[in-house]
């Protein structure tokens, strides 16, 4: 059996997705073994965060997960989410704290983008925007959900999302496991490039690596817009690779363990007053796109 001691928290940060990076590294030799996640030592887990919990289980199908010593507080909000290890025993999320977890096959984009709007989109707190705007931000996030698919060549999509009122916070995370970033740009450009530099390519306004002229990217010009504008956070951990938008500052840093998939994270300030809109629409709200 492996035990695998869990870090004091996993926030949604550089040290978060390498943490979990780490977790992936134990259990990718592991062959029909019990795996015991210990859970002890945690005070703190990001909800959102499941999402890459779960692919990385998933990953490592062959293997029995045991979860251990989780705080009762933990296993609450877990279950909120209908975290999968659970096998479906879930507590109702009154209060709105979890955009639940979801296992999505790469073909069920058509139930994903209906999650989106009922789980997502539709959450209370969100800032204000015309419809618009709303299903072009939809149609942002199922690029991304398209990019896993065709970019990672992977079988399922992983989501989950939690909401933090005292942060002012939704934070909604994306993840596949599956052909890195890094591995798609040296594919397509015949060059040794970093984890990071991989990322700052990909995140750039039309870039692509598909062939044929097909668009591509990862999807992010109008979701990057949206979240500079709202003071959110944007988020890519792939390969070992580590990069972050807030408002206008961007940075890419390595990543301390290797991460074969990718994670992308979506903040949005729910503290944010404004009202937004395309700029195409009728400016009759306070910021224009």
């Amino acid at each position: 059996m492996l035990t695998i001691q869990l870090p004091h928290t996993i926030d949604s940060d550089q040290q978060g997705f390498a943490s979990l990076a780490n977790i992936y590294q134990q259990v990718k030799p592991c062959q029909f073994e019990t795996i015991q996640l210990d859970f002890q030592n945690t005070t703190w887990f990001d909800a959102n965060m499941l999402a890459m919990l779960g692919a990385i289980m998933e990953s490592a199908w062959t293997n029995d997960f045991d979860i251990v010593n989780l705080r009762p507080e933990q296993e609450k909000i877990f279950k909120k989410t209908r975290y999968s290890y659970f096998g479906g025993e879930s507590l109702p999320d009154r209060y709105q704290t979890t955009v639940e977890y979801r296992k999505s096959k790469v073909s069920e984009i058509g139930s994903f983008e209906k999650y989106l709007e009922k789980k997502l989109l539709a959450h209370p707190e969100l800032p204000s925007m015309s419809a618009l705007l709303r299903k072009k931000i939809k149609d942002s996030i199922l690029e991304i959900f398209n990019n896993a698919r065709t970019h990672g060549k992977c079988k399922f999509i992983f989501s989950c999302g939690q909401y933090y009122p005292q942060k002012g916070l939704l934070d909604f995370t994306i993840v596949d496991i599956g052909n890195t970033i890094r591995k798609n740009v040296r594919d397509y450009s015949g060059r040794k490039v970093s984890g990071k530099k991989a990322i700052e390519w990909a995140v750039r306004e039309n870039t692509t690596t598909r062939k044929d002229n097909i668009p591509g990217g990862l999807g992010f010009t109008l979701i990057r817009d949206f979240l500079r504008k709202n003071e959110g956070k944007i988020q890519v951990a792939s390969a070992n690779g580590y990069w972050y938008e807030k408002e206008c500052t961007s940075c890419s840093e390595d990543l301390s363990d290797f991460f074969k998939g990718t994670v992308v994270n979506l903040e949005f300030n729910v503290n944010d007053t404004s009202s937004y809109c395309l700029s195409s629409e009728i400016e009759d709200m306070d910021i224009s796109f």
